[in-house]
């Protein structure tokens, strides 16, 4: 992060680095970045770089009831984690509308790799991954768009 200093020795928390990316805007089907880009999709940000995150969709359990894809997710869509350097400290991850737990070895896994977790719905997960990047903290933001209600 940049450390403008202003006329009082102070230094703007709130200006990032022009690399830095947060997220502008939550959408229905996707995301808007600050460096211009869109994802539509399920997205993970790490270290400056959005992917988008190939995982199942939505789908109806035997009652009928639908479950969220973070219920369902592989460890192995969350391998760069492991491989990235620097590694972040926290994952940040959004369910959607809604909080969502995410998959038992998919958990397993991060803590394994050393990493915290921390489970909001995609509004509050983006906020905080925001706010995080902005302080200068190494954080990744796993991310589903916020019209998934499952």
């Amino acid at each position: 992060m940049k450390e403008p200093l202003l006329d009082a020795g102070l230094a703007n928390m709130f200006q990032t680095d022009a690399k830095t990316i947060n997220i502008i805007e939550n959408l229905q089907t996707g995301f808007r970045l600050s460096n211009g880009g869109m994802v539509y999709g399920p997205m993970l940000v790490v270290n400056n770089e959005a992917f988008l995150l190939k995982i199942s969709p939505p789908k109806q359990d035997a009652s009928g009831k639908v479950v969220n894809p973070l219920l369902l997710l592989d460890p192995q869509a969350l391998a760069i984690l492991d491989v990235v350097t620097p590694k972040p400290e926290l994952v940040v991850v959004g369910g959607g509308a809604r909080l969502s737990p995410l998959s038992t070895d998919a958990k397993k896994y991060l803590t394994s790799i050393g990493l915290n977790v921390e489970l909001a719905s995609t509004r509050y997960a983006s906020s905080t991954f925001n706010a995080l990047s902005e302080e200068g903290r190494n954080v990744a933001l796993l991310v589903l768009p916020a019209g998934v209600f499952a």
